[in-house]
């Protein structure tokens, strides 16, 4: 039981270590961090707050806490917004920080059809503890000599770039996130301080049940889906949201079966929220399958998120992107 759990912590510094990002279960929960075309794409100012504990049954600690504000400002087409990711990888042993500022431009192009693409530029840190142990420093329980593994450098930081697109209608959504745009250098490409380019694609429907503009029992189905792919590896979420005010339930499949050098582990995600008032909060489990449903523990996401003025009518001008109300 210690090796296979070992061995998963082996594998997951290794994706970290080839620049794999931080990421969210409830991506429509933290929308900063989807894309930065998201900013201000809540009726009044926005405040999220995300918690993601994965893997507690392996040694150490796999914890990730994102905080973000945005708000639309009318008067310029524009949603300004900010954000903070933390992510704790192995008990501190590797940590890295994002902070940056968002920006994105609402675009009319019909009287049904808007575009809105997005900018952010945030500093990017990583630090590594100089303290780790590898197998090749021990002969039969006892240090021997240090290890053969070369480190990257203790402490890293820069800052970087992504760019976003959207696109929607009343009903229907698609966009498309590069970000690490530093890593487009063909000097930096190569240099491991830069953490390799994500291209993300997403979009979905939303699809009414019952439509009563007076009454809170309306009912409606979100489906959507969400593209990545980074450092060789391709992952994809399928799945949806079913909403009847105050309740919100979800349930997704993330995983892809082909395309991947190693095999990227599957999971079943399970979500419930309720909506109180001008809050929202929400909890989600990624149940692991396969060969790794007993051995990770699954992970747990909570998601709070403050809107002001959710609940009042919306503005003859305001067209909010459909996607789920997150």
């Amino acid at each position: 039981m210690k090796k296979i759990a070992f061995l998963i912590v082996l594998i997951g510094f290794a994706f970290c270590s080839n620049g794999q990002d931080a990421h969210f279960s409830q991506f429509y929960a933290n929308p900063l961090n989807l894309a930065p075309s998201f900013a201000g794409s809540s009726q009044g100012p926005r405040f999220n707050i995300n918690i993601r504990d994965q893997w507690p049954k392996v040694p150490g600690v796999f914890r990730t806490y994102g905080f973000s504000a945005d708000h639309y400002f009318e008067g310029i087409n524009s949603g300004i917004g900010m954000f903070f990711i933390s992510d704790n990888a192995g008990g501190g042993k590797l940590l890295t920080n994002d902070v940056g500022a968002v920006y994105s431009y609402k675009v009319k192009i019909s009287k049904d059809f808007y575009f809105q693409p997005g900018l952010s530029a945030y500093y990017h840190s990583r630090t590594m503890q100089s303290n780790l142990t590898f197998s090749d420093m021990y002969f039969e329980g006892e240090v021997v000599g240090p290890t053969s593994e070369v480190l990257p450098e203790i402490k890293v930081q820069h800052a970087d770039f992504a760019v976003s697109i959207l696109g929607y209608l009343e009903n229907y959504w698609l966009g498309a996130n590069v970000d690490h745009l530093m890593s487009l250098s063909p000097i930096l490409r190569s240099d491991l301080r830069y953490t390799n380019m994500k291209i993300s694609v997403f979009g979905g429907a939303k699809y009414h049940i019952k439509r009563r503009l007076r009454n809170k029992s309306e009912e409606f189905i979100h489906v959507a889906m969400n593209y990545r792919y980074q450092s060789s590896l391709h992952q994809l979420e399928l799945g949806g949201y079913y909403n009847r005010k105050p309740i919100i339930i979800g349930l997704w499949y993330r995983g892809i079966p082909f395309g991947n050098k190693y095999i990227a582990p599957d999971a079943l995600i399970y979500l419930v929220g309720v909506k109180y008032n001008d809050f929202v909060f929400s909890y989600s489990y990624d149940m692991s399958i396969g060969k790794l449903i007993s051995r990770t523990g699954g992970s747990h996401e909570v998601s709070v998120i403050y809107m002001i003025g959710s609940t009042k009518p919306l503005k003859k001008k305001y067209k909010p992107i459909p996607c789920p109300e997150f």
